[in-house]
């Protein structure tokens, strides 16, 4: 059975997300959602959600890359780091589909943490280049890894995003980002 799910502004989050930040989501169809959780968002954090948006792609050597999103221009960074192997265990054949798409665009969902409220939604344009980058990034990872490929545990690959911020901050995976 289908279950449709609505989102509205001043409404409760109708999906559960743990912890704060950004997640991003696929759907099989190659539908992208970013669900940003973050407590008390400001009234700037809120204004920018609806304005200009960039997105480039976090590369660590045998790692996939991390989606890391400019929010207003580049007033605000959201790294959403996704393990593609888990991404396409939920969302089979989501990278093709998603490739295919004649426009790729996110929802943009932002959530008070502290409430479960919906602040603001918005719908982001993400450019083709990215998208091919993106695609051809986490192809690799769609399948069981072999000796060309390692796919990564969920442990794993919470151990390698996490060795990758201690080293890094926002600013700069953004301005060594492609």
């Amino acid at each position: 059975m289908e279950e449709n799910i609505s989102f509205e502004v001043g409404k409760q989050c109708p999906i559960k997300v743990e912890g704060t930040g950004g997640g991003l989501s696929f759907s099989a169809n190659g539908d992208m959602l970013l669900v940003g959780r973050f407590p008390n968002p400001s009234p700037a954090q809120i204004e920018s959600w609806s304005g200009t948006w960039r997105a480039k792609l976090v590369t660590e050597s045998e790692f996939p890359s991390i989606p890391i999103f400019g929010v207003g221009g580049e007033s605000w960074f959201i790294e959403t780091p996704c393990n593609p192997a888990q991404q396409e265990r939920e969302s089979p054949g989501f990278i093709e589909a998603m490739i295919q798409k004649d426009e790729h665009v996110m929802g943009a969902i932002l959530v008070d943490s502290e409430t479960n409220i919906i602040k603001k939604i918005n719908t982001v344009e993400l450019d083709d280049l990215f998208i091919e980058r993106l695609t051809l990034s986490w192809n690799p990872y769609r399948h069981k890894g072999d000796q060309y490929n390692k796919t990564f545990s969920d442990q794993e690959f919470a151990e390698r995003v996490a060795s990758i911020f201690k080293f890094k901050g926002s600013e700069e995976l953004w301005r060594t980002s492609w």
